[in-house]
């Protein structure tokens, strides 16, 4: 049973510390015009001749400066063209002419995030230098434009020329990004899911570095705010825990498992120490799931009469991964008050995974039908923690014959350990074409299948 003590939104305390970003103030663009200069008499004895016309150059639109936070943080956002409460993390706040802007930016192992949420239909522009080693360098630097709804993605490629004109993706290329937008209670959504994949050696990881803009514009406008230019990317460091607190008070927050299985237990210890000559006055502190991970983990909230100078307190923190938790980026989080009075706050991000994971190999080039046998195996990951027994078995078509007859094997795999099944089958007289195959991996009573197929030719 889940027992929810108190829930708490830890970003809205890491904001307050200006630990995230602040919001913008924008003035509107001002324009002024320079005085035509004076022109000098005319001499009596020369005829009069109209003035030069005198150019006239109206000063730039003042530059809209935005505070983006550039620690993106780990987090699996639903991609559904709606904006829930401690779904996303906050990149910047942006509020210009009536427009009420806000910019989300997150990642996982698989992907990365970012979506926009305005009080008026607007399009969004992210520019991305996957490597963060500058723009036209490599084939890592990707344009993303979403207008009305529509995506266009362009990849500036300098492997044999330095341009500045983008090429655009293959369908195939344009394909693999997921795009969502939506309208709800007054807003406009634009969600994006960039996969990893999409960019040759692009590996998502803690403290990698990308560089990022993201930009905006009214849906009727041609102007991106707060810029087009690919020189304008800030550089971002991907960051699985986000930490801040007011002096002399220092907190740390770490998990013994950042990948967690479901069903299993999350393990964490919250620690804060007083490096001042003075009481700190703590009064609570309160450990919970941040954001949508409010709804799945325990929560509590634990009182003290403040931290005496020089002084260490820790507290472990367990809660069960339920079954039913979405896969993905987590964020658990802790904040210390005195009072109404915010102290500090932490979040650290964890990952929930299946208990088991099975991946099929079949022959990935065509198999000759006189061969004397085909190998077949099956990789099974052990996420959890402790040693497993299961089975593994296979289904081929009638008439290929399986090694000792058996279409079943035992097998057993330790904590956190990847072990493998190998099936031999020999194919019947006259095979030919794709022969389909399937795996199914029982543990624990849960079985977990994987298909595929190879192709069989004549000798």
């Amino acid at each position: 049973m889940r027992t929810r003590i108190f829930i708490i939104l830890i970003a809205a305390a890491l904001i307050s510390l200006q630990f995230c970003l602040v919001p913008a103030i924008c003035d509107e663009p001002s324009t002024t015009t320079a005085p035509a200069p004076a022109v000098s008499p005319a001499a009596p004895t020369t005829p009069a001749t109209p003035a030069a016309p005198v150019a006239v150059e109206a000063a730039k639109p003042q530059a809209i400066e935005i505070t983006p936070d550039t620690q993106i943080f780990k987090r699996t956002p639903k991609i559904d063209g709606t904006i829930e409460d401690g779904e996303w993390d906050t990149y910047y706040i942006l509020n210009s002419d009536g427009i009420d802007t806000t910019t989300y930016a997150d990642w996982d192992s698989q992907n990365l995030y970012l979506a926009v949420k305005a009080n008026k239909p607007v399009d969004l522009l992210a520019l991305l230098d996957a490597n963060a080693d500058g723009w036209l360098n490599g084939e890592d630097n990707y344009q993303f434009e979403i207008i009305k709804g529509a995506l266009s993605l362009s990849r500036y490629d300098s492997r044999h020329s330095r341009t500045a004109a983008p090429v655009a993706a293959t369908p195939a290329e344009a394909t693999m990004v997921e795009v969502r937008s939506g309208t709800a209670n007054g807003m406009n959504v634009i969600e994006m899911r960039i996969p990893a994949d999409l960019i040759r050696g692009f590996k998502l990881s803690a403290e990698r570095k990308i560089g990022l803009l993201l930009s905006v514009k009214p849906a009727d406008a041609t102007d991106w705010i707060p810029s087009s230019a690919p020189g304008d990317t800030r550089e971002c460091t991907l960051v699985t825990k986000k930490i801040v607190s007011l002096k002399p008070l220092d907190l740390g927050f770490d998990l013994r498992y950042p990948r967690i299985a479901r069903g299993e237990e999350l393990v964490a210890k919250f620690h804060m120490t007083n490096i001042g000559a003075e009481t700190v006055d703590a009064q609570t502190f309160v450990i919970a799931g941040e954001g949508k991970s409010g709804e799945y983990l325990n929560s509590e909230k634990i009182r003290m009469d403040g931290l005496a100078p020089r002084k260490h307190l820790a507290h472990d923190v367990r809660s069960i991964i339920p079954m039913d938790m979405p896969l993905g980026s987590w964020a658990l989080g802790a904040e210390v008050k005195s009072g109404d009075k915010r102290l500090g706050g932490a979040l650290v991000s964890f990952d929930v995974v299946e208990p088991f994971e099975i991946e099929l190999n079949v022959p990935d080039r065509s198999v000759k039908a006189d061969v004397k046998d085909v190998t077949i195996g099956v990789v099974i990951t052990n996420n959890m923690r402790h040693s497993v027994r299961g089975d593994a078995k296979i289904t081929l078509p009638v008439g290929w014959e399986l090694w000792k007859d058996s279409d079943k094997r035992d097998f057993a795999v330790s904590g956190e350990a990847i072990s493998s099944v190998t099936f031999k089958a020999k194919p019947p007289l006259g095979a030919l074409g794709n022969v389909p195959v399937k795996v199914d991996v029982t543990i624990n009573g849960k079985t977990v299948s994987a298909e595929g197929k190879f192709n069989v030719v004549n000798p």
